[in-house]
């Protein structure tokens, strides 16, 4: 056996002191689009690769856009600093399921009065709108700055047992919920070169004139860089969808249920299903005579085989693949707040609602405690107005006066492996406490449809406890 490292990424800043032309991703896609037709060595490919740029990305061309094989373009790998760009338009480009995104957390930095002004309103005839526009948004950032400040006081006076980091933390968390979704943030993202295609494709769509920058920078950051591996970037006409407003039915407004989840299908029987496909691993029987092997089973036998699956589980520990074949759609409300870290676990099937019920939102406790919630009020009601005055010019500029306290609707298909995942981190103890709460009811709505399979789903700290107490413990730290 042999293992080479081919490449990694490096800052932008040690590559330009190359000087070179080959110090281009494409040489890397060009000789491993090869491997699958050539002889020689991987390392002869690169090589050669190196020495024909050119044929190399005549190579990449071919394979890439004739032969339709357009994995090949993942191997070659971007990272990008996205600065300045508002919290709206982070929700397009981190739709994407195979990138990565770190972005400038509202939970742990304190925001300054720092928020997109649409070009949209940039006409002279608009002058009275963005004005009103600023005005709003510079009102919100100074509630923001005083809640914040009122916040950690209270803290500070009545949880003194806590450190100061923590009362900092906990105040930022619950101030940011008066934002605005055009506040603007910063995010580091990495991205091959095929999923960079798709958001490109998905920047120009769309009808901001801010995504439309976006489209330009990132093209003009790659496209002299690598032509041969960015080509289907132009303005798509398939919508995928259709227009809503053709259907008679009555589709008004209609309120968000009390409860955060209501799941609307499930799998049944998915412990048997999920053992069933444990024993398929292992045998050569079809997955019917798993399963009626399963089901045949007494629940004493059942249990035994549960625990051994869960036998020296940990909290970093990734459930099988069987664990999919279990799959839940639920419909969710939470807030903007409460989204923006949901729309992270992207392996799921996550639909956000587009339109937006007004006046459905969710304050922190403290904003209540502190008697604040007459200012927030006054605010929402403020941003509702302006919402109105944007949709005469687009429907697409309302968004940007929404508040992170306002609430979605989402509609969500994920697996239980994933479920596990997202609980794992989302109902740990020091998570966030909007998407703590979510996480948790999503846990306890799911544990009666598989009891057993569902037997470590909590969050970290939980698990951490459960394993003590059973006398399991922990075999890291």
């Amino acid at each position: 056996m042999q293992v080479n490292l081919a490449g990694y990424n490096i800052d932008n800043s040690l590559i330009r002191k190359l000087n070179t032309e080959t110090a281009t991703p494409e040489v890397i896609s060009a000789a491993y689009a090869r491997i699958s037709r050539s002889e020689k060595s991987i390392t002869e490919l690169r090589e050669q690769a190196l020495k024909e740029l050119e044929k190399a990305r005549r190579s990449n061309q071919k394979i890439i856009f004739e032969l339709g094989h357009s994995s090949v373009a993942e191997h070659s790998v971007f990272n990008f600093d996205l600065i300045g760009i508002s919290r709206l338009l982070t929700e397009l480009v981190e739709t994407l399921r195979f990138a990565s995104f770190t972005e400038k957390s509202q939970r742990y930095v304190a925001f300054s009065d720092d928020f997109v002004i649409p070009q949209e309103l940039e006409n002279t005839f608009l002058k009275p709108l963005r004005d009103e526009y600023i005005q709003t948004m510079q009102a919100l950032f100074d509630e923001y700055k005083e809640s914040l400040q009122a916040i950690l006081e209270y803290y500070k006076n009545n949880l003194p047992e806590l450190k100061k980091s923590e009362i900092e933390g906990k105040a930022k968390e619950d101030a940011r919920y008066i934002l605005p979704l055009a506040t603007k943030t910063q995010l580091g993202m990495t991205i091959n070169a095929r999923s960079l295609e798709n958001l490109l494709r998905r920047l120009i769509t769309s009808p901001l004139a801010e995504a439309h920058e976006l489209y330009h920078l990132l093209l003009q950051s790659v496209k002299e860089l690598c032509p041969s591996l960015i080509r289907y970037i132009e303005k798509e006409d398939f919508t995928g969808s259709f227009d809503a407003s053709k259907l008679k039915a009555d589709i008004t407004a209609i309120p968000f249920a009390d409860s955060p989840v209501h799941i609307l299908e499930f799998t049944a029987e998915a412990d048997d299903k999920i053992l069933a496909a444990l024993l398929f691993e292992q045998c050569t029987n079809s997955f019917s005579s798993c399963l009626d092997t399963i089901i045949k089973l007494d629940n004493s036998t059942k249990k035994q085989l549960w625990e051994e699956v869960f036998e020296n589980i940990q909290p970093w520990s990734k459930m099988p693949r069987a664990f999919e074949l279990a799959t839940y759609t639920f419909e969710l409300s939470m807030s903007e707040c409460c989204w923006s870290q949901f729309k992270r676990h992207r392996v799921g099937t996550i639909i956000k609602q587009k339109a937006y019920l007004p006046n459905n939102y969710i304050f922190p406790p403290i904003i209540y405690t502190l008697k604040r919630d007459g200012k927030w009020l006054n605010l929402l009601k403020a941003t509702n107005s302006l919402k109105q005055k944007l949709a005469q010019v687009s429907p697409e500029l309302m968004p940007y006066a929404r508040i992170n306290a306002e609430k979605v609707k989402i509609l969500a298909n994920m697996n239980l492996r994933e479920l596990y995942h997202l609980i794992r981190l989302r109902a740990d103890i020091n998570a966030q406490w909007e998407i703590r709460n979510l996480a948790r009811i999503l846990a306890e709505s799911i544990r009666p449809l598989a009891p057993y399979a569902t037997s470590y789903l909590c969050g970290k700290s939980e698990l951490e406890s459960l394993l003590l107490t059973s006398g399991k413990g922990l075999t890291k730290t």
